[in-house]
C-alpha cells in the first residue's frame, strides 16, 4: 500500500499537435492547457459548447462527465474527450478536433446592434451550411487560430448564418465582429453542430429561458417547436438588465399574437418598476413561482410535465436547472446551452452576465 501511495504522480506530460506541456493531476486537461499557455479551443468550460473536443492520440483520462449525453457513439469510440470534463491519467499525447474541422469561408453581410451590448452578426458563406434551431458554429479569422463557438439564432438560414454576439471591450473576437465596419470582412467558419433542444419531445409545456444574446437561439428553438404544434403552451423567459436591453420584441409580440399559448416576459435584474410582459429582478430570484407566471391555466398544466431549454450564461443556467428540479421537473426534461466569454480560468466566476 505505501508502495502504491508513494508511487503517485502529481503531474503528467501532455502534447498537444507537437507542443509540450505540464498536466496537474487534479486539474482538468484545458486547465492546464490554458496555464502553460497552450492554444486549445475553449469558451463555456461546464461541457456544453463542446468548443474544446479533442482526440486523445495515446494515454488514459478519466471523464467528470457521461460522455454518452454529450458526444456521440463515433465520437466516443474516437477517442474523442471534452478537456474542460476530463483529468488526466497518465501522460497524454491529443490533437484538437479543430485540426480536422473542415473551415469555409464566410463574408459578413450585417452587423447591427440589438442593444447596448448584443450584436447580430449575418454570415454569407461560400457554400450552403444546413443547421437544426439550438446549433452552434466554431468561428474564426484563419483556419484553427483563436477559434470560438457561436450559437446559430434566428433568421438564418442554410446560405445566411446569423449568430448574436455579446460585445466584450477586452476579447480578441468581439470587437472585431461588433463593429459596422467589419462588413465585408471574410471570418472562416465551420459546419454546424451540436445537440442542444435536439432532445424536446413536443409532448409537454415548454419553458425556454434566455439571458443576453442566448434569446435569438432560444428563439429559433421556440419557433420551431410552434411550427410541429402551433397550439403548444410555451413561456419564453428573457433575462437581461434593463428594458433598453430588451430586442426580437416585435416577434415576441407576432408570436403572441399567432399562438394563443405562447407567452413571453422580460426579467429586468437593474429596474424598479415593471410593466406588461416584465418581471422586476433577477430570474432566480421568481423560481420558487414560476409555474404561476404562466398565466393560461385552463390548459391544466402539471409541473411534471414541463419540458425546458435554458440558454445563457453559467450562473443563470445552473440555478435554474436547480430551482427546476426543486420544483419538480423532470432531470430528463431539462437541456441546457451554457455561454460564457473565452478568457482565463477565472472567467466563468467574473462573468458579468450572472446579474440575470
Amino acid at each position: 500500500m505505501l508502495k502504491r501511495w508513494f508511487s503517485r504522480r502529481s503531474t503528467f506530460q501532455g502534447v498537444l499537435e507537437g507542443k509540450a506541456f505540464t498536466l496537474a493531476a487534479g486539474e482538468t486537461v484545458l486547465e492546464s492547457a490554458l496555464k502553460a499557455g497552450v492554444a486549445l479551443p475553449y469558451n463555456c468550460q461546464v461541457g456544453s459548447c463542446k468548443s474544446c473536443l479533442c482526440r486523445v492520440v495515446s494515454g488514459e483520462v478519466r471523464s467528470l462527465v457521461d460522455l454518452g449525453y454529450l458526444l456521440s457513439a463515433e465520437d466516443i469510440a474516437a477517442g474523442h474527450v471534452l478537456a474542460c470534463q476530463c483529468l488526466p491519467q497518465s501522460d497524454l499525447t491529443l490533437m484538437s478536433a479543430a485540426v480536422a474541422t473542415n473551415w469555409v469561408p464566410a463574408q459578413i453581410k450585417q452587423a447591427t446592434p440589438l442593444s447596448s451590448r448584443v450584436w447580430r452578426i449575418t454570415l454569407s458563406p461560400e457554400q450552403a451550411m444546413p443547421f437544426l434551431p439550438g446549433q452552434f458554429l466554431q468561428l474564426c479569422h484563419q483556419p484553427g487560430a483563436d477559434v470560438r463557438s457561436y450559437s446559430v439564432s434566428w433568421p438564418s438560414n442554410a446560405w445566411e448564418i446569423v449568430v448574436d454576439v455579446t460585445l466584450r471591450e477586452q476579447g480578441r473576437v468581439s470587437p472585431l465582429l461588433c463593429d459596422q465596419d467589419s462588413v465585408g470582412r471574410t471570418l472562416w467558419v465551420s459546419g454546424c453542430s451540436g445537440r442542444f433542444g435536439q432532445a424536446d419531445d413536443g409532448k409537454g409545456p415548454l419553458l425556454a429561458i434566455a439571458s443576453g444574446s442566448g434569446l435569438g437561439t432560444t428563439l429559433g428553438l421556440v419557433r420551431a417547436a410552434l411550427a410541429r404544434n402551433p397550439y403548444r403552451a410555451v413561456m419564453l423567459v428573457h433575462a437581461i438588465r434593463k428594458r433598453q436591453d430588451k430586442f426580437d420584441v416585435a416577434e415576441l409580440q407576432r408570436l403572441q399574437q399567432q399562438h394563443e399559448g405562447f407567452h413571453y416576459l422580460h426579467a429586468l435584474s437593474q429596474e424598479n418598476e415593471g410593466k406588461q410582459h416584465e418581471l422586476v429582478g433577477r430570474f432566480t430570484s421568481w423560481l420558487e413561482e414560476w409555474r404561476s407566471l404562466y398565466p393560461y391555466q385552463k390548459y391544466g398544466l402539471e409541473t411534471r410535465d414541463w419540458r425546458a431549454v435554458i440558454c445563457g450564461n453559467p450562473g443563470l443556467a445552473q440555478a435554474c436547472q436547480r430551482g427546476l428540479l426543486a420544483s419538480g421537473v423532470l432531470a430528463r426534461h431539462i437541456q441546457t446551452d451554457c455561454f460564457s466569454p473565452a478568457g482565463t480560468e477565472e472567467k466563468i466566476s467574473n462573468n458579468k452576465e450572472l446579474v440575470c
